[in-house]
């Protein structure tokens, strides 16, 4: 007698007696020779004197064959039917899908389906007489698709059970099926469950009309994704939902797509997730309140072509110096027409002469600039000449102004002015195209786009339309931000006009 088939009283003490002992030194006892029942169940001083209690049951004092036999007929009516109930309430009954049983085993989807396609090949031949020919050929298309058209089949009938019997009667699905539309339709000689729709009259292939309907949580499913993922050049989530909808509708398959691709290593290998530095503290200088360029970062950026609109001159390179502030993040641009010493000075005396003179003033390293390319090897020979670094601390140190130069190869102390650099001369390529331009006219453009650099906002705007306007870096300049008179669109074809509205289309441009 197992303890799981008693009462939870009976049977936790049934099972601590029969794990300190084996089941072959016990046996049934029934209630007319069982000593304990007589005080359990309630008796007088005379029934406990004439009873069994003080000799116990009188088979014992005979031999083992005379024992009375371990029978269900000796156990009572009631305890019987009792103890099949208990029985009856562990019954478990557990149905099994042989073709999803036998897919399961192969982690590749085309493997699944020739193994299928193998095993009905020999189920239709194996009554014949033999012939090694049979499992030598190919598998055919036909044979393949009738193979699969089976594992869809059976996947239904496991996911859609309740579905496929209400709509066997004639019965609309509940659920969320029942925004699809189902119904069932014989393909390939089996009955799968398809979406409806309204494309009925539509151009378009049957299977593209009405889909065959899918689960999403089927382990053959997902590998049935991962092989059109890996079929078509590691597709894309969204190219991958559109090649299952050619002939499939699985239910969630944009999680089911972006699932498979997150987790293709040969994808992730190619577009692996940066880890995130974990940034340090801000220095100093941008966290001293001070005036406006008191503090300032420069960095280079170009060249640019400038002509002269003389027949026959060809153009010179022109770069561009760009100032930051570091305190308000204001930006000042100056255009210098050569990569000299001298014109440098005359961008930083430019540069003093309109925002004051600054305390100290960031450079890069030259060393930043060694994988530069060809088109900045001017400017890295520039910054690299000791005369040039020399001459520049020598003309700020007289004017009591401390030049600093970044650590080597570390230009992530920079990202300030290199931030500025991005979004100057990113926009600025945009709107530029290839257009020619004099130095006057290029001079022009990077005052207008340093007018709008400093018109952004410094925080993130207000949804309140009580509150006042954006805080910008103009606001520590002139106190409001920094606004152009409105002026007439112009044309986009840049030819027709003159220079000075070629001006005023590239700024509305940017």
């Amino acid at each position: 007698m197992h303890s799981a088939t008693l009462s939870a009283f009976v049977g936790n003490r049934v099972s601590e007696i029969q794990d300190f002992s084996a089941g072959s030194h016990w046996r049934y006892v029934h209630t007319n020779c069982n000593p304990a029942d007589i005080v359990s169940r309630g008796s007088t001083v005379k029934d406990v004197t004439n009873s069994i209690w003080f000799k116990g049951p009188s088979f014992l004092r005979q031999e083992m064959y005379k024992w009375p036999a371990n029978k269900n007929d000796n156990l009572d009516f009631e305890e019987v039917n009792n103890e099949k109930k208990r029985k009856a309430a562990f019954k478990v009954t557990v149905s099994t899908n042989y073709v999803i049983d036998i897919i399961d085993k192969y982690s590749s989807h085309t493997t699944a389906v020739r193994v299928l396609a193998w095993l009905f090949r020999w189920y239709h031949h194996y009554k014949k007489k033999f012939n090694r020919n049979v499992f030598t050929e190919v598998l055919t298309h036909k044979e393949l698709d009738h193979a699969f058209r089976c594992i869809i089949s059976n996947i239904q009938a496991q996911y859609f059970a309740e579905d496929i019997y209400l709509l066997n009667r004639g019965s609309i699905t509940k659920g969320s099926l029942k925004y699809l539309n189902p119904f069932i339709e014989d393909t390939g000689g089996y009955k799968l469950i398809k979406v409806g729709g309204r494309l009925e009259l539509a151009d378009l292939a049957k299977e593209r009309k009405h889909p065959i309907l899918l689960p999403s949580k089927s382990e053959f499913v997902i590998r049935y994704v991962r092989y059109l993922h890996r079929k078509n050049y590691h597709a894309g989530p969204k190219a991958l939902v559109a090649l299952i909808r050619l002939e499939f509708w699985i239910i969630n398959a944009r999680e089911v797509a972006r699932r498979v691709v997150r987790q293709c290593v040969h994808c992730v290998h190619y577009k692996p997730k940066l880890l995130q530095q974990m940034m340090g503290n801000l220095p100093v200088e941008r966290l001293t309140p001070s005036r406006p360029f008191a503090r300032c970062g420069i960095d280079f950026c170009g060249p640019f072509n400038t002509y002269l609109r003389i027949r026959g001159k060809p153009p010179y390179k022109t770069y561009i110096a760009i100032f930051i502030c570091m305190a308000t993040k204001a930006v000042h641009i100056e255009v210098v027409s050569s990569l000299s010493t001298d014109a440098f000075i005359a961008a930083l005396k430019r540069i003093i002469g309109r925002r004051g003179l600054p305390s100290d003033i960031f450079c890069d390293n030259a060393t930043n600039f060694v994988g530069a390319s060809n088109q900045l090897t001017e400017l890295k020979s520039f910054l690299f000449n000791k005369i040039t670094q020399s001459s520049i601390i020598q003309y700020c140190a007289s004017e009591f102004i401390n030049f600093h130069f970044i650590p080597p190869r570390a230009p992530h102390f920079g990202g300030l002015w290199e931030a500025a650099v991005k979004s100057a001369k990113g926009h600025l390529y945009r709107s530029l195209r290839t257009t020619k331009l004099t130095f006057e006219e290029l001079s022009t453009v990077t005052t207008e786009i340093e007018a709008i650099l400093n018109s952004r906002p410094l925080t993130q705007l207000s949804p309140d339309p009580s509150d006042y306007e954006a805080l910008t870096p103009a606001h520590f300049l002139i106190g409001c931000s920094l606004k152009a008179l409105p002026e007439r669109t112009e044309s986009a074809n840049t030819n027709m006009l003159d220079k000075w509205s070629l001006i005023i289309g590239l700024k509305q441009s940017f």
